[in-house]
């Protein structure tokens, strides 16, 4: 049949495309569909669906500390391993070089570790929209040479059951036939996978929402941090970061609402502002999913559709026009004790919302990114683990689980 395939890959973001790469060059002998809500290689497309999803209008740097993200899961070999690949298809487009975060002056140090936060240092590799295109371009035409692998874009899947050992896609007007399958759905599908979670019972863990504010501010306030891609966390509660430098807060789509976020690789995002999101994890038991869903929604509903950007001090006088959501309470004292290390945050600094962590409920994984569905494996953003790289590594992690 002609519907009937050896792997099926939901998503072709970031995750998604790179796992067909490695599908396409070193398993030629299967065969593949991939199916994807957005537009193919090389075609206008909407923000972050489609092919590679969010990277062409991303931040473009891959953070080196989400190859101890993706360790978590898969073990530190495997991650390694599949950087190293990542790196042998990066150097066909340049020579880069990994940029090394420089560390904050001793002065804010002492703030920061009498405050009780820790500090990670964010090293990065930058790419830019020239080499994002290039990227794209040698995945295409490699995955198209080796003529293994269907793709189906513009096309939204409505439905996934397994029926003994086969799991049956269904599209608008489709349906695909496979022996395993890679959810890829990423940051544009953290509600669809969520329902494909409950649907199969898989659901490990709802019990966290993760939301908060970017504040924004001259880097000129910021100087004692000398331009480090730097990240805080405060009891495993609390992430501020990574530090963003010179680039400009954007709206990110997701259908019904935007959330914010972040760019400085092309000259038109240039600016003299350092921005950084203030993440809480906050306890909802089984309901985690749906209040970050609910919160997102509300505060995108009370901007009039479009983030809210207003002073970080109106979060301490009651005058934001999210004070009316109790939810947020929680901010004052984040931003207060923050204030410790960035007195001027208080008075000189801006904060946009919605910003939240847009992921599904947890599931449980095994190191080859395998669910407790046999066959049915996930990975990117699907997972819970955020980043580029995160994604990149994943890719070739599961090509490898579901080729051997």
């Amino acid at each position: 049949m002609s519907n009937v395939f050896d792997c099926g890959v939901i998503g072709l973001g970031v995750a998604g495309a790179f796992a067909c790469y490695k599908l396409a060059k070193d398993f030629k002998n299967i065969k593949v569909i991939g199916i994807d809500l957005g537009r193919p290689p090389m075609k206008r497309r909407r923000q972050i669906e489609g092919w590679l999803g969010c990277l062409p209008n991303s931040d473009g740097k891959l953070y080196q500390t989400d190859i101890n993200k993706v360790a978590e899961l898969t073990g530190l070999r495997k991650a390694k391993s599949a950087n190293t690949q990542l790196k042998h298809i990066l150097e066909q487009i340049s020579d880069y070089k990994i940029i090394k975060s420089k560390s904050p002056n001793a002065s804010i140090l002492k703030k920061i570790s009498k405050l009780n936060y820790d500090i990670v240092l964010n090293d990065y590799i930058q790419m830019y929209p020239k080499e994002i295109h290039s990227l794209s371009k040698i995945m295409a035409e490699s995955i198209e040479l080796n003529k293994n692998i269907t793709f189906d874009f513009d096309s939204e899947v409505t439905r996934v059951v397994k029926q003994k050992n086969t799991f049956i896609i269904s599209t608008e007007d489709k349906e695909y036939h496979c022996k395993k399958l890679i959810i890829a759905v990423g940051r544009s599908g953290w509600r669809w996978v969520n329902n494909l979670y409950s649907n199969f019972g898989i659901i490990d863990n709802n019990d966290t929402a993760r939301f908060g504010i970017r504040i924004e501010t001259n880097a000129s306030i910021m100087k004692d941090f000398n331009r480090s891609a730097c990240t805080l966390y405060k009891n495993k509660d609390i992430e501020i970061g990574p530090l963003s430098w010179h680039g400009t807060v954007i709206p990110e789509d997701h259908l019904d609402m935007a959330i914010s976020a972040f760019r400085s690789n092309e000259n038109r995002w240039k600016t003299d502002k350092v921005s950084f999101s203030l993440i809480g994890n906050r306890p909802f038991p089984s309901s985690g999913f749906e209040q970050t869903d609910r919160i997102a929604k509300l505060t995108f509903i009370l901007s009039n559709d479009r983030i809210i950007k207003e002073r970080v001090s109106y979060l301490l006088n009651g005058k934001s026009k999210i004070s009316i959501i109790p939810e947020y309470d929680w901010l004052k004292e984040a931003v207060t004790d923050l204030s410790g290390v960035i007195p001027d945050i208080l008075t000189k600094a801006h904060f946009h919302v919605p910003t939240i962590a847009p992921t599904s409920s947890k599931i449980i994984l095994g190191d080859n990114l395998e669910t407790e569905i046999e066959g049915m494996f996930v990975i990117g953003e699907s997972t819970g683990v955020s980043g580029i790289l995160s994604a990149m590594l994943m890719g070739n992690i599961v090509a490898d689980s579901v080729g051997k």
